[in-house]
């Protein structure tokens, strides 16, 4: 096992482990309110959309977009994510989720998909730019993306027992880059929402949460 793998595997333990409170959190709640605001802000949705939400956790931001959505694959690799998401689909009825447990570092579910987003994933991911190549594969012709994740940080978000953070956030002009260089179209990325919380040394700092569109352009716009 290599030391990303290993990463990785301690990564999906712990979120494991703390899957029954993650949503007790409201900074993570009031995340997935602002994330699910600006995507629907910055991507037409028609209601009918075959979507797929990487690394979808315990749906805090499924359940937001779901009923606004046809069709929603929700993917993780954490066991204890997914259950809560399952039981929070029942709790709230909603019908048009598959909650799928997988590894999106080697396999991507298969598509066409007309959005595919996340949030808070991609600083897991050791290759962003090869997992937005596989995406791209993904997305029907005149689909969209958006993912949400940390602006540029100096590693101070996380503590240092979490194990799987392989980015401290993203430039914003090297997201775009790497869009572009998938195949995407009119990348644009924008503040989604301001995280602010004490830094390691107590004095409030501030977090920008960004979010990257694009729009898959070998085909009519969606």
């Amino acid at each position: 096992m290599t030391s990303t793998e290993s990463r990785q595997r301690a990564g999906m333990e712990r979120f494991d482990s703390i899957a029954a409170a993650w949503d007790d959190n409201p900074g993570r709640v009031a995340i997935a309110r602002a994330v699910a605001q600006a995507i629907t802000q910055a991507v037409p949705l028609a209601g009918t959309e075959r979507a797929l939400e990487l690394g979808c956790g315990t749906g805090l931001l499924t359940a937001l977009l779901a009923r606004g959505l046809g069709r929603v694959t929700a993917a993780d690799n954490s066991r204890g994510m997914l259950d809560v998401l399952r039981r929070k689909l029942a709790e709230l009825d909603i019908r048009n989720v598959e909650a799928l447990e997988t590894d999106l570092s080697r396999h991507m579910p298969a598509g066409p998909f007309d959005l595919v987003f996340s949030s808070m994933t991609l600083h897991h991911v050791e290759d962003v730019a090869a997992l937005l190549r596989r995406v791209f594969g993904s997305v029907a012709p005149g689909g969209r993306v958006a993912f949400a994740d940390l602006d540029r940080e100096d590693g101070s978000f996380h503590s240092p027992d979490v194990p799987d953070v392989m980015h401290h956030g993203f430039e914003r002009e090297q997201l775009a880059r790497w869009l572009g260089a998938a195949g995407f179209a009119d990348a644009q990325v924008r503040t989604a929402h301001v995280i602010r919380r004490p830094g390691p040394d107590g004095s409030m700092r501030e977090y920008p949460v960004l979010l990257a569109t694009a729009r898959r352009g070998d085909g009519a716009a969606a």
